[in-house]
């Protein structure tokens, strides 16, 4: 649950960084378009991810990245409403305040699970976790370096 207050407070302070110079801003811009054009081929890989997802709750992972039944019944909801929506272009919107900026589904290790990076605006980086499962109804997501397991249900 901590976690989760962490990561809301992280995204919604990110985006009042504006001192960046004309320089940066061109490189960034540059940096940008380099990475939309990466987004959009691994968007592609991950056509089952895109829509609208709303935070339903997290638990402790104790049995290897799956939520069994005993699991399912310690779901902690979240203390806010958080909202997510993937489009194909890999673009989309995060969190209640609907952040726009764009994600990146990347595959870092060898072992077929992919990670979900979102940047905002200002091309910040907000590391999401590893997209464990996807289904019609839900999305379970890993959180970077912990055992907390984010499900989803889409909109």
């Amino acid at each position: 649950m901590i976690f989760l207050i962490v990561v809301q407070f992280v995204f919604l302070n990110c985006g009042n960084n504006k001192a960046a110079t004309n320089e940066k801003q061109q490189a960034n811009n540059s940096s940008s378009e380099k990475k939309q054009e990466a987004a959009s081929n691994s968007s592609a890989q991950g056509d089952d991810i895109i829509g609208e997802w709303e935070l339903v709750g997290s638990i402790v992972d104790t049995n290897d990245d799956q939520i069994d039944e005993d699991e399912r019944k310690n779901l902690q909801s979240p203390g806010y409403k958080d909202y997510m929506k993937l489009n194909r272009n890999g673009s989309g919107l995060f969190t209640i305040a609907k952040m726009d900026g764009r994600y990146e589904i990347t595959d870092p290790k060898s072992d077929g699970k992919k990670f979900l990076t979102w940047y905002d605006k200002a091309n910040g980086q907000h590391r999401i976790g590893t997209i464990i499962n996807v289904t019609k109804d839900e999305l379970h997501i890993k959180e970077p370096g912990g055992s907390g397991l984010f499900v989803w249900k889409r909109l």
